[in-house]
């Protein structure tokens, strides 16, 4: 069973009980330690930090750059991993670096293990920066919420995108909510070749995995068929079976093929997309024909929509906490954010900020430059008051995609016959209830 977030949470609680890990801060010393050792000066006399990732884009390297050049105290230092072992490998070594008191002083979101925080938090390896973020103004609402343990905050977002499901208006024919149900009826009934458009590199078997997991099969926040609270798993259920067979019936017969028309016809139910930037709303209007429908992933509560906080962590356990904050606070500034929108593509963290882009992009956004995204073509143009009326909707109900799950990895892993053809959906729900049964079990304890 891949239940590596809980590996992590048991390597962590270990290295405690022997004392070489630390407790989540309280409050009160969650910023410094009386104990932290002076830290050393590097041959500038300024402390060096840390700063780990897989890689730092071009972008997020000037940053540094410039940051460098106007601080006369902290120095940050760039640890990009390495290509003589993976990056699960050197991931691991960060966590034992962690659990020992070591490690780190920065940590981008891919340095950890799936991505995932939540285990380091409890564990008390992340510094709480609960109070240095209600310092830092308004964020754009949920964003911040992203880093978000028990009530406290355990990382900085710096930049943020948003996922959302997209159909045409043929499919909104009577809806009140977007629900599984009213997806899987509708899209029957419509008579749809295909429920949602796979990623590209998909397999048709593949395809079919894709449309549980966009109807909320193993999503955190969502999460069909089990109740986490009761410890209590229902993939055996007749529900789950028919489900499966929708999947199968209503997958992508052609990931690889043209999809232009197919989704403003209704020959195709929906796609899921990517609001990364200000052009994103006209990519989705080529794609459908000039109406598109922003529906959200469903849920039994209604449509739901996904962002993905691009962020930093900082090691509890550094002696260099002050230096690491006044980084992350350079990096929150108005020209660093407008620098990380035009390097990166997604949208600044500040409220303020993003609602100034958006007028700054209707006024100053002009036709004639043409993008390609596949076989769509666009040209570019000032966003509607429509479509920033949809972005901000966006934003009330969310999930945080930046943590896999490992109820989805058990999905995935027992499906796949059942999609290949090997093995009857009875069978593969009951393989899944089963694992997921255990696994809840085995977390209970």
């Amino acid at each position: 069973m891949k239940a590596e977030r809980a590996y992590i949470v048991i390597l962590l609680i270990l290295c405690m009980l022997c004392g070489c890990g630390n407790q989540v801060q309280d409050t009160e010393n969650s910023l410094a330690s009386e104990s932290v050792i002076r830290p050393m000066l590097n041959e500038n006399g300024r402390e060096e930090i840390y700063l780990s990732a897989i890689f730092l884009n071009v972008t997020m390297q000037d940053i540094v750059s410039d940051y460098n050049r106007q601080s006369d105290r902290y120095e940050i230092v760039p640890l990009e991993f390495d290509r003589e072992s993976t990056a699960d490998d050197q991931r691991t070594r960060i966590q034992l670096e962690l659990t020992g008191g070591g490690g780190p002083d920065i940590l981008a979101d891919t340095a950890l293990r799936n991505g995932d925080m939540r285990p380091y938090a409890q564990a008390g390896v992340l510094l709480d920066v609960t109070d240095f973020l209600a310092g830092q103004g308004e964020f754009v609402k949920n964003v911040a919420e992203a880093n978000e343990v028990e009530g406290r905050m355990y990382g900085i977002p710096y930049s943020f995108s948003l996922q959302t499901m997209v159909t045409s208006p043929a499919m909104v024919t009577g809806c009140e909510s977007w629900t599984p149900e009213y997806c899987v009826r509708t899209a029957q009934d419509a008579g749809v070749t295909a429920f949602v458009g796979a990623p590209y590199g998909w397999t048709s078997e593949q395809s079919g995995l894709y449309v549980l997991k966009v109807l909320g099969v193993g999503i955190s926040g969502i999460q069909l068929f089990v109740d986490e609270e009761q410890g209590i798993s229902s993939f055996e259920q007749p529900e789950f079976i028919a489900l499966l067979e929708f999947a199968k019936k209503y997958s992508d017969p052609e990931p690889r093929a043209s999809r232009k028309g197919k989704y403003a016809s209704g020959e195709i139910f929906c796609v899921t997309t990517e609001i990364g930037n200000f052009d994103d709303f006209r990519y989705c209007e080529e794609l459908f024909e000039g109406e598109p429908v922003y529906m959200g992933y469903p849920s039994p509560q209604g449509a739901r929509n996904m962002i993905r906080a691009d962020s930093l962590y900082i090691n509890a356990a550094s002696p260099h906490v002050e230096g690491a904050l006044d980084f992350i606070e350079y990096l929150l500034e108005e020209e660093q954010q407008r620098k990380t929108v035009l390097g990166v593509g997604n949208f600044p963290v500040k409220q303020e900020l993003l609602k100034r882009m958006w007028t700054e992009v209707k006024e100053e956004m002009s036709g004639g430059m043409a993008y390609e995204i596949g076989d769509i073509r666009f040209d570019a143009r000032p966003m509607t008051d429509e479509e920033e009326h949809v972005f901000w909707e966006m934003l009330e109900s969310p999930l945080y995609n930046q943590w896999q799950d490992d109820i989805w990895d058990i999905v995935e892993e027992e499906a796949q016959p059942f999609f290949c053809g090997d093995k009857p959906a009875e069978e593969v729900a009951r393989a899944i209830d089963n694992r997921v049964q255990l696994y809840l079990d085995e977390r209970a304890d």
